[in-house]
């Protein structure tokens, strides 16, 4: 895939020098019933891995929110076994007295691209939620 081009549902731009592509892509229901999804990129960076990735941004979130619980890392996978990853749940106090419950699933796509799941609800995920969210995992295909 050329990397100087940024394809969207809409269309696509030729990214400007020294630009690298960072879109964060929100999946909605019409009605607002279901519980968002969002598909975000980010950069390695100084992390030699996934895991020391994630634990930096873990690090940072924790600082940042109050009455933090996390679960254990599992395994998530990508599309038809393409990659796999690391899955998170975590529910924190978002300070305004509301609990944030979120699932995400954290892929190299390379040696320094990262491609972010996420699925998030201001009450407890239900088991057909966390399924949808898997399902749209499993559904990845490489961009052609």
């Amino acid at each position: 895939m050329d990397k100087h081009i940024c394809r969207f549902s809409e269309g696509m731009i030729t990214l400007p020098e020294g630009y690298c592509e960072r879109t964060l892509n929100t999946l909605a229901d019409p009605r607002s019933v279901l519980p968002p999804m969002t598909i975000s990129r980010d950069k390695l960076g100084n992390h030699n891995n996934v895991e020391e990735y994630i634990e930096s941004q873990l690090a940072i979130l924790k600082k940042q929110m109050k009455d933090w619980q996390q679960g254990p890392y599992e395994l998530a996978v990508l599309g038809e076994n393409l990659t796999s990853g690391v899955m998170i749940g975590y529910d924190f106090n978002r300070g305004d007295g509301q609990r944030l419950y979120q699932k995400q699933a954290i892929f190299t796509l390379n040696m320094e691209d990262l491609l972010i799941f996420s699925l998030s609800k201001a009450s407890p995920l239900t088991d057909a939620e966390v399924q949808r969210f898997n399902d749209m995992l499993k559904s990845f295909q490489i961009h052609s």
